[in-house]
């Protein structure tokens, strides 16, 4: 009976241990990325947040531009600066959030960077968070033309999956596109 309670209390304090080590590597990469963000031209201020445990996978930043524009990033982290950028995941610009429904999922981000989904929609691609940031006037613009949602757009990826999407403003609950299952 003592064995067995203190292996629950060795496995508790492990446990503890653990999650307490993924929130200082959170933190870390919080630190990083509002750093990197704030030393951005054009900027204002940067509200940053740790939405999933681990390193890069819930980094979220919402950025106020001088101009006044706002614009949403998620899934951000130490591999979305340097020379070869990560995926920019944009989750809201100029008031406008997007959604996009595919067989499999339904995600409120859209891939804008030169290799996503929607970085064809962009000349020049845009390479990296720190190119979007600078750009942003035109993920801006990018989801102005986006259908209202219900209503939606389609778009196939080249021997890929059948996507539809569409925006609605920020606080406003929208109905997704239907799923183009079969």
């Amino acid at each position: 009976m003592v064995a067995a309670s203190r292996v629950r209390q060795s496995f508790r304090m492990v446990a503890a241990g653990a999650s307490a080590s993924l929130m200082l590597a959170c933190a870390r990469e919080e630190r990083f990325v509002r750093d990197r963000l704030e030393a951005l031209p054009g900027v204002g201020s940067v509200e940053v947040s740790c939405g999933e445990p681990g390193p890069g996978q819930g980094v979220c930043a919402t950025l106020a531009m001088s101009d006044g524009k706002v614009v949403r990033f998620v899934g951000l982290g130490y591999q979305s600066f340097g020379p070869v950028p990560s995926r920019v995941r944009m989750a809201e610009a100029g008031g406008r959030v997007p959604l996009i429904a595919s067989c499999k999922a339904r995600a409120v981000v859209a891939d804008v960077d030169r290799s996503g989904l929607f970085g064809h929609h962009f000349s020049p691609g845009i390479d990296g968070v720190t190119d979007a940031v600078r750009r942003h006037q035109d993920l801006i613009e990018e989801l102005e033309f986006w259908p209202q949602c219900p209503q939606f757009w389609e778009l196939r990826e080249e021997q890929g999956p059948l996507y539809r999407y569409c925006a609605h403003p920020v606080g406003v609950v929208a109905e997704p596109p239907p799923p183009p299952c079969d």
